[in-house]
């Protein structure tokens, strides 16, 4: 079968990043600080990774909170009133300090995707960082279709986020391959949603007998491979 549609992890598939904790930490203190609350950072660390620890909990269960469900429940562990204001300047201090940096071949790989495939990006997160990097960076051009988690409520591998994926896209689950680093969120929800998984490979992960390749860059040949092997 030919496929009609590629569905794309982002962080690990399209790039690299990381949050750098420690200056992190001292810049949410800045923040609240500089909004009249004083912490030791001791007590801002322990109310933030409770804060965390509900939200996997509900992300065991194949769910999502945004950015600001969760952040309020941290500003709510220090006593903190809620505030859309103090929210936004911590989800900007998360998009600050969050670095990401694309894989050199990306802008090259999603064009030629983008020719011959619907393309969407299907992003287990709870910020919108991820839409607010590729429109800085002009690659959302080649996307039909852009989610993050946090924008339906569910995330990977919850069979829900990649059925309003197909159907936002148009398309049959056997029409479309998704590609991601996790072998849990990516492979194992592609697999259970019908989908065809390619794994880019990624160590510590689950077992995966099914199509893998190093990295994004070797994508747009293994998916002409498979095509050719269906027509024969």
């Amino acid at each position: 079968m030919t496929f009609k549609a590629v569905i794309l992890d982002f962080g690990g598939t399209l790039a690299d990043g990381g949050l750098e904790w420690d200056p992190y930490h001292e810049a949410i203190r800045i923040i609240l600080t500089g909004n009249g609350y004083y912490f030791e950072m001791g007590e801002l660390k322990r109310a933030l990774r409770g804060a965390l620890q509900e939200l996997n909990k509900l992300r065991a269960r194949g769910k999502e909170r945004t950015f600001e469900e969760v952040y309020a429940m941290f500003l709510r562990r220090l006593g903190i009133p809620e505030d859309a204001e103090l929210l936004r300047l911590l989800h900007d201090n998360f998009k600050m300090y969050y670095r990401t940096e694309y894989f050199h071949c990306v802008e090259d790989v999603l064009r030629e995707l983008s020719a011959k495939y619907k393309v969407a990006l299907l992003s287990n997160t709870m910020s919108d960082q991820p839409r607010e990097l590729l429109q800085d960076s002009g690659l959302d051009r080649y996307f039909d279709l852009i989610v993050c988690s946090r924008d339906t409520g569910v995330r990977k591998p919850n069979p829900e986020i990649f059925r309003l994926v197909l159907s936002e896209l148009g398309v049959e689950p056997g029409e479309t391959v998704h590609v991601g680093d996790s072998v849990e969120a990516d492979m194992y929800g592609a697999q259970d949603s019908g989908l065809t998984g390619v794994w880019i490979r990624a160590s510590g992960q689950l077992p995966w007998n099914g199509y893998a390749v190093d990295s994004i860059c070797e994508l747009p040949r293994l998916l002409r491979e498979i095509e050719a092997q269906e027509t024969y």
